[in-house]
This record gives structure tokens, C-alpha cells and sequence, in this order.
């Protein structure tokens, strides 16, 4: 009789229907946790990522992911896209700003890892960033620094190549403490790196929603289809919208998205959400020159006006917060 409660766990499992014993011991080594706690009845939980695993083809960390998403209350959101310059740090920032406002508790996470600018536009000098974390210098907690609005603000570093390409180990266990630590508050957010690189899709494996930011040239609608195309071929389960920045008027943006969502329909079979559009606006340059949100230091601007109803359409406000959940 074996005195391991996870293993006589596995022992108790292993008539499950249509789950061979082999099959049963991968699933058993890979997902521990989920046998670690039998009173939870985790057949059900079992059984699904089988099907996951072994008939749709999923990877482990995609299945790991969605079991994340699926226990946690948070709200987990990216930002991403093709082409860098257009905007989508500073609309990162802004929905993260938008969301402090509505009174959420939120977590601004900085992962485009070898080129990091969220602390320039939240006006922070950081005293530790992401990389005193793959060091092991300090924990995620550890390296948190206060923002505007009263986010909490992870900063990546700038310059360094070898954060730009960490390992896949590294980038899963870092996904998996951002996700950890992000059950203490009501919103993450989420700002990639721009392309497609392993980084970036790993980080979109890892949230609910993700907001492809695209601008009316050739080139960056282009490579926004392409952001958009990888996480239809990588299965991500992401839920994706599309927000057309730097427009010169709403007619602008509906040809610009109109193309994006016109391609998605006619080569992937894919419907997208859009999630609006916002005008090229001098005051978000003027914001970034002076390190503040646009949304704090022009509340009452048509582009910070927007972007509080986009931030209320990815996380209403009749939804209730984390602390109040707790409660």
C-alpha cells in the first residue's frame, strides 16, 4: 500500500473511461497539483485536459495556462503588435491607468523584456526590474514599484539581449509567478513586445483578452494581421480585439479595421472584435514627454475619453473587483 496521497490518488483514477494508464501517468506527471487534492473531485478537470492534451493537439503550457485563466478571478489582458511606433506601449499604460481609475486594483507588467519603456511613460526609476528576477536577485513582488494612479508597475530592462531571448523554460516559470502573483489584484495588464516572437506568444498564451494595436499604414496593418494570423496558428485561446490607433478620423479607422477584419475572415475563418479606434492626438505625445498618462494629465481629451469606454468594455464595471469579491 503506497502512502503517497497523490499516487493512491492516481491508483483510485485509473478506470477513468477512455483514458489509457499511460496516458493517465503523463497527465499525472505533468499536472501534479491536480492530483494533489482529491476532495476536489478532479475527474471532470481530468478528463478535459485529456481531450486537450491528446485530441486536439494542445501543448502543455497552453493547457496549464487555461486552467489559470479559468481559477482565477482576475482579469488578464495584453497588448500587443506587429510593428513597433504604433502606440501600443502607451495605450498599454493608459488602459492600465484607465482601469486604477475605475478603482480596480491593477498590475502593469512590462514584457517586451530586452526593450522595456513602461517606466519611462508611468514616470518611474525603477530601483529593480525584471532582470534582478531572472537572476534570482529578487521575486516579482520584490521588484513591484508604485505608478500613477495607483497601479503596481513589474519594469523590464532595456538593452539587454539575453532577456530578449530567454529560454522557454524561464519565460514558463515567469509566466507562471506573473500569474501567481496577479490573483492579488482585479486587471493585469500586460504589455508585449511587438512581432512574433516566442516571447510574445507565450505571454498571449498566458491572458483572456489581448488588444492587437494596429495604425492606418500598409506595413502596420499588415504586420497586424500577422500578430493576429500566429495566434490562430499557435491555438492560442486569447480572446482578440482590434484597436486602430492614430487615426486621422473615425472613416480612417473603419477602412483601416475593415481590411485587418477582412483578411481574418476570408484566410483564417476568424471573426474579430473591434474594440474602437483612437485619433492621432499631440496630447499623447505631450503626456509621454511628461512621463504622465494621458488619461491623468488630459481626463477630458477626446483620445482619454475613449480610452476609459475601451478600458469599461474589457473590464465592466458592474463586474465586481477582486477586493470586493474578498470581501
Amino acid at each position: 500500500m503506497t502512502s503517497d496521497p497523490a499516487s493512491a490518488h492516481l491508483h483510485a483514477l485509473d478506470t477513468l473511461p477512455a483514458i489509457e494508464p499511460a496516458r493517465l501517468q503523463f497527465i499525472h506527471q505533468a499536472f501534479p497539483e491536480i492530483f494533489a487534492a482529491p476532495a476536489r473531485n478532479p475527474e471532470e478537470v481530468i478528463l478535459w485536459i485529456h481531450d486537450r492534451l491528446f485530441n486536439e493537439g494542445w501543448s502543455i503550457a497552453a493547457v496549464r495556462a487555461e486552467l489559470s485563466r479559468a481559477a482565477s478571478a482576475v482579469r488578464t489582458i495584453a497588448i500587443t503588435s506587429g510593428k513597433g511606433g504604433v502606440g501600443k506601449t502607451t495605450v498599454a499604460v493608459n488602459l492600465a491607468a484607465a482601469f486604477a481609475l475605475q478603482g480596480r486594483r491593477v498590475l502593469l507588467f512590462d514584457a517586451d523584456l530586452g526593450m522595456a519603456n513602461v517606466h519611462i511613460f508611468t514616470g518611474i526609476n525603477p530601483s529593480a526590474t525584471l532582470l534582478d528576477v531572472v537572476d534570482r536577485r529578487a521575486s516579482l513582488e520584490q521588484v513591484m514599484q508604485p505608478g500613477p494612479a495607483g497601479l503596481q508597475v513589474i519594469c523590464g530592462a532595456s538593452g539587454i539581449a539575453r532577456l530578449a531571448d530567454l529560454n522557454p523554460t524561464i519565460l514558463e516559470a515567469l509566466g507562471r509567478e506573473l500569474l501567481r502573483v496577479a490573483n492579488s489584484f482585479d486587471v493585469l495588464v500586460v504589455d508585449t513586445g511587438a512581432g512574433i516572437s516566442s516571447a510574445v506568444t507565450h505571454f498571449l498564451a498566458l491572458v483572456q483578452e489581448t488588444v492587437v494595436v494596429a495604425a492606418p499604414s500598409l506595413a502596420a496593418t499588415l504586420d497586424a494581421y500577422g500578430v493576429i494570423k500566429a495566434v490562430h496558428e499557435n491555438r492560442l485561446r486569447t480572446h482578440l480585439h482590434v484597436l486602430i490607433n492614430q487615426t486621422e478620423d473615425d472613416l480612417q479607422a473603419a477602412r483601416v479595421l475593415e481590411r485587418i477584419t477582412g483578411c481574418a475572415t476570408r484566410f483564417l475563418q476568424r471573426t474579430l472584435s473591434s474594440i474602437g479606434s483612437l485619433p492621432r492626438d499631440p496630447a499623447f505625445e505631450q503626456a509621454n514627454h511628461s512621463r504622465r498618462p494621458l488619461v491623468l494629465s488630459a481626463p477630458e481629451s477626446l483620445s482619454a475619453r475613449r480610452l476609459m469606454e475601451i478600458a469599461h468594455r474589457l473590464a465592466p464595471t458592474e463586474s465586481a473587483p477582486l477586493s470586493e469579491r474578498a470581501a
